[in-house]
């Protein structure tokens, strides 16, 4: 496999610390995979002394796809290859005794979270759902900064805050008591433990020998932390990233954790890839002039050795009705008039609900597409039902769950029976599980309630005794016997959405069932190992990622990051919109990286759109085109504007025209 002078030297170093600046398109993964083949090969690594981290399950397959190809299974087995989160349950699941779980934990998603939240918050924050919202946040904040709720009550100053660590303090206990883990406690917990834990510290920096992340900047800042803890005791490391696609802020990622490294490692190794292979030399252009705009403190500058290409068209539209029939139609006749497939196309957006217009004309018009969004087929009810029977039965002190399923589908036991068992439980101090099989239990529920609750609890204990015989047609018995299909057919008057919630229900059977049997890549799994791998999302929907479909891509710009396509259309380049309105006054940097993300998607050519005109709410906005318009090298642009009766080359004045001066005034003088 050829590789350029950068890609060798990041590749061949391997003593001390190395962070690699990868520029978009310059072949970070291709590093990535190579430099562990070269590790294992050439550096006297063995597999199982390596571990790789990256942000995206579909990021982690593709990288064990594609080291499989130079490794044997069972070697490649060996090589920890996944994201921050499975990392962090893989720390877990090997120190539970020390941390005090039981071995067979639940892992509750926001959804869950927030139903335990709201129950132990009742009484303080009054079903707020604007607080509760506060306090979802609150307690990951203070996990994100390795804060136990301990630690919060001593630290708490407002009233909100203290009422807020109070909070945190029952959900800790809550948690604890059912045998819980949430998504923060994956990192939370065994970034706590190395800190806290010398030798447990030592243990794992001798397990790692050496370790790579991916997308580095998108770390917040304890996985930063988690980094350091895994690295101290020899400091080989290779970091890969590019500070200008960090666009997660939200999620918590610093960019600055790029400058901390220095001060952290001083010996760190900085490589550079600059060396773009995806985007003709005009897009790659526009795109470094774009992010010019930003500060750098590492600067780097991608070029290209593709041709020059077409010029950038940045296309003028009344509204977005017709912005979004203006676009379609484009693509209509670009794909007759290139030869090109539909598959070849996407469009772009800043955010979820510029969407709709889009779909309106597409199927209007009878144009296929595929629409990316974060609805996941493991977040669909039918879905979510089946994996809640298989999470309570591995866990059956999961009070939350038991609620779940208990009249899914109705078994005649209602919310008074509820209420009465939960008060029984919290008086026992037990589960509710455990409960109903308590002899002191009659005495506050009626003979028929009693019997309809302890059949589905008796059936519950017979499943659990399936999972140690056989759990291969473990959720088969689950669905006939509690005649699930049925229930669904019996939900819905459509047709189509009746069998389609079926064939979802077939799809994770099947799922299922490979798990358990394993392929050439991954090892058989036994149940619980199958349920944590849907907790963590550790599996790829492959209706949703299949390239060779021929639709045109609908998705938002920050769901583009990673991909790639010949013809990119960038819809909504207006002031408002991107940048965000919420973002004009103390984050237009970011919104800056997002529009780089999405040039840089691009390989042929690029399209921008925007309209002159707006409605939203029954008003009628008249928007400024998006300051990054004007950002772009004005030679490599094409205005296109709609006249009556044909298109016309125009040149827009640029309303920014007097701060872009100022701005390369003051950059020339510092």
């Amino acid at each position: 496999m050829s590789l350029n002078f950068s890609q060798n030297q990041a590749i061949r170093f391997t003593q001390g610390p190395c962070l690699i600046l990868a520029g978009a398109g310059s072949g970070k993964t291709k590093v990535i995979i190579n430099k562990i083949i070269y590790l294992i090969d050439k550096c006297g690594y063995k597999t199982n002394d390596i571990a790789a981290v990256t942000f995206t399950n579909k990021a982690a397959q593709e990288m064990k796809h594609r080291i499989s190809k130079y490794i044997s299974t069972k070697e490649l087995n060996k090589i920890i290859i996944s994201t921050f989160h499975a990392l962090g349950m893989k720390i877990i699941r090997s120190e539970l005794n020390i941390l005090g779980i039981k071995s067979n934990f639940s892992l509750f998603d926001e959804y869950d979270q927030m139903i335990i939240l709201k129950e132990i918050s009742v009484k303080k924050l009054k079903n707020d759902k604007f607080l509760l919202k506060k306090l979802f946040l609150f307690i990951s904040n203070c996990k994100n900064k390795l804060l136990d709720s301990k630690q919060v009550l001593k630290i708490a100053k407002s009233n909100l805050e203290k009422t807020f660590a109070e909070c945190y303090k029952k959900y800790e206990n809550y948690l604890k008591s059912c045998n819980i883990l949430d998504f923060d406690d994956l990192i939370f917990l065994p970034t706590l433990l190395l800190k806290k834990n010398k030798s447990v510290r030592l243990r794992w920096q001798k397990k790692i020998r050496y370790l790579l992340v991916d997308e580095y900047q998108d770390t917040n800042e304890i996985q930063y932390e988690l980094i350091k803890l895994l690295n101290n005791h020899n400091s080989n490391f290779t970091l890969v990233g590019d500070d200008d696609q960090s666009i997660y802020s939200w999620r918590g990622a610093r960019p600055q954790n790029i400058l901390c490294l220095k001060e952290d490692f001083p010996t760190l190794q900085i490589i550079k890839m600059e060396h773009n292979y995806r985007s003709s030399k005009r897009i790659l252009k526009a795109a470094n002039i774009l992010i010019s705009n930003n500060p750098h403190i590492l600067k780097k500058n991608l070029f290209s050795e593709l041709e020059n290409g077409s010029k950038i068209k940045i296309l003028i539209t009344e509204n977005e009705e017709e912005e979004a029939k203006k676009v379609i139609k484009k693509i209509v006749f670009h794909r007759l008039s290139n030869h090109t497939g539909y598959k070849d196309y996407a469009i772009l957006y800043r955010s979820n609900y510029q969407s709709r217009i889009l779909e309106k004309i597409l199927i209007q018009n009878k144009v296929p597409y595929h629409i990316s969004s974060d609805n996941s087929f493991l977040s669909r009810p039918e879905i979510k039902n089946l994996i809640a029977y298989l999470r309570f039965i591995i866990n059956p002190d999961d009070d939350i769950t038991f609620l779940r399923i208990i009249n899914t589908p109705p078994r005649k036991i209602g919310l008074i029976t509820i209420k009465k068992l939960s008060l029984f439980a919290k008086q026992k101090n037990k589960s509710l599980f455990n409960s109903s099989f308590d002899v002191e239990i009659k005495k506050f529920l009626t003979k028929n309630t009693l019997k309809n609750l302890q059949n589905f609890t008796i059936w519950i204990k017979d499943l659990i005794n399936m999972i140690e015989k056989d759990s291969f047609f473990i959720l088969d018995k689950i669905i006939i016997d509690i005649k699930y299909k049925e229930w669904l057919k019996n939900s819905s008057t459509d047709l189509k959405i009746i069998n389609c919630k079926i064939k979802n229900v077939d799809t994770l059977i099947k799922w299922i069932k490979q798990m358990l049997i394993g392929n050439k890549i991954e090892k058989p799994l036994d149940l619980s190992k199958v349920i944590e791998k849907f907790a963590l999302r550790d599996i790829i929907d492959n209706k949703d990622n299949d390239t060779h479909i021929d639709k045109i891509k609908l998705m938002t710009l920050h769901g583009s990051k990673g991909l790639e396509f010949p013809f990119v259309f960038i819809i909504g380049m207006e002031e408002g919109i991107l940048p965000h309105h919420s973002t004009i006054n103390d984050n237009v940097e970011e919104e800056r990286r997002l529009a780089y993300v999405g040039i840089t998607r691009a390989k042929k050519e690029l399209f921008f759109s925007y309209c002159e005109k707006r409605y939203q709410y029954g008003t009628v906005l008249y928007p400024q085109p998006s300051r990054f318009l004007f950002e772009l090298p004005e030679k490599d642009i094409l205005w296109e504007k709609r006249n009556k009766n044909n298109f016309y080359n125009c040149k827009i004045s640029n309303p920014y025209s007097k701060i872009i001066a100022l701005k390369k005034i003051l950059k020339n003088k510092m």
